[in-house]
């Protein structure tokens, strides 16, 4: 009975540091323009986790993951939201007649959406886990995308039905996003393992 009281407690435990986690990203994240630094510093949070390394409390170890990558991490939001924001462009652009021509453009953009997703889905983790620089981050997610194609595919399927789930239910926004992060990046630790510079 002590040990299931002590799974249940661990457990329990574990529950309660998601929501927190997901609630300081959630605030950390309403300016927009702090989205990447929020995200990137969950990840850091759960990489801690992950590794069994100490932290010091969820609160103090997020604030100061989120000071520690804010410059770097907003650079690169800036930049993944302009190619975000010129496919989304594209697409409302697109009108389809039945042509040839315009199903060939939608297929080369579905693509170009499907190449964006798969390396978005590496860069959380990668800044979270290496202190590298962005050029870096971006070119190691692309490499981790088309290295491990089955683990990009789960990583995809895995944040899409997040978007489901909180397309179903909104409420689902007050734990989905910590939740999601956490599935994520124990795929990508995995993978982490692997590589020479770990």
């Amino acid at each position: 009975m002590n040990i299931l009281n002590s799974r249940f407690l661990q457990y329990a435990e574990k529950i309660v540091d998601l929501f927190l986690l997901n609630l300081l990203w959630l605030i950390m994240s309403i300016p927009v323009i702090t989205i990447f630094p929020a995200t990137v510093s969950m990840y850091g949070v759960i990489r801690k986790w992950t590794m069994g390394k100490e932290t010091n409390g969820v609160f103090r170890t997020f604030f100061l993951l989120f000071r520690e990558c804010f410059l770097q991490s907003f650079g690169i939001s800036v930049l993944w939201a302009a190619l975000g924001f010129f496919i989304y462009i594209d697409f409302r652009i697109l009108h389809l007649d039945g042509s040839l021509m315009h199903l060939i453009l939608l297929g080369i953009l579905w693509l170009l959406s499907l190449f964006f997703l798969s390396i978005t889905v590496y860069l959380f983790p990668i800044m979270a886990h290496f202190d590298t620089n962005w050029k870096n981050v971006i070119k190691n997610s692309l490499s981790l995308a088309f290295t491990y194609p089955l683990s990009t595919i789960l990583l995809i399927i895995i944040f899409l039905i997040s978007l489901y789930l909180l397309y179903l239910l909104p409420l689902f926004i007050f734990i989905l996003g910590s939740v999601t992060a956490y599935f994520s990046y124990t795929i990508c630790h995995k993978l982490f393992l692997g590589m020479k510079n770990y």
